[in-house]
């Protein structure tokens, strides 16, 4: 096969446009109210696939995803071989997990993955939604981004939350000290007391009058 027909074969791919979203859910019981990844703690994570192209997408597999760091040291890749991607009509848009895990990292990483048309003569041009231009913009420049896709995430350090919860707890402590030293805890207790037993004694009051 000589470099013509090769090139030939090239020419003849269909391209298809979809936006691929990343989507976080936090399953820590610890750091429940909390939304973002939680150093050290459950969580789950998907992608969110919108078809952003006029023709329907062709059937198609995940077979690669993942989580890694900055410098590439760590992976943490998706439980499954493949993940199937159903074909989606145009504007449609589906959400696939991808993984349920929790990571010891912290900071800034990356999620990335990579989707493969079924059939061999299409490929994927894939896009991420920018919301300081709200549009989406094409993921990488050349031939080798087809198909892939890669965007950050961030991963809070656990001891900062602590130490924030800690931090709440002296301060609410604090507060009560000093509460108890200038105006002591009994006295506003029972000033509190009488003041709802007056407040409760009126709504009374009223419903009798209306009542009446």
């Amino acid at each position: 096969m000589n470099n013509q027909t090769i090139e030939q074969e090239t020419l003849v791919k269909e391209p298809f446009k979809i936006q691929i979203t990343a989507s976080f859910k936090n399953k820590s019981k610890r750091f429940r109210s909390y939304s973002s990844i939680v150093q050290g703690e459950p969580f789950s994570w998907g992608i969110k696939i919108k078809n952003i192209d006029t023709k329907a997408t062709p059937e198609a597999n995940i077979v690669s995803a993942g989580i890694k760091d900055l410098n590439d040291k760590f992976f943490q890749d998706m439980e499954y071989d493949e993940i199937f991607v159903r074909s989606l009509n145009p504007n449609e848009e589906i959400f696939i997990e991808i993984d349920k895990c929790l990571i010891f990292l912290e900071g800034m990483q990356w999620c990335y993955l990579t989707v493969v048309p079924k059939d061999e003569d299409k490929y994927f041009e894939t896009y991420q939604f920018d919301d300081s231009q709200k549009k989406s913009i094409k993921f990488g420049i050349d031939e080798e981004d087809d198909n892939n896709w890669m965007d950050h995430l961030y991963i809070q350090k656990k001891m900062e939350l602590l130490q924030s919860r800690t931090n709440n707890y002296i301060l609410l402590l604090t507060l009560v000290t000093v509460w108890e030293s200038v105006f002591g805890i009994k006295d506003s207790l029972k000033n509190l007391a009488e003041i709802l037993s007056l407040f409760f004694n009126w709504v009374a009051y009223q419903g009798e009058s209306m009542n009446a």
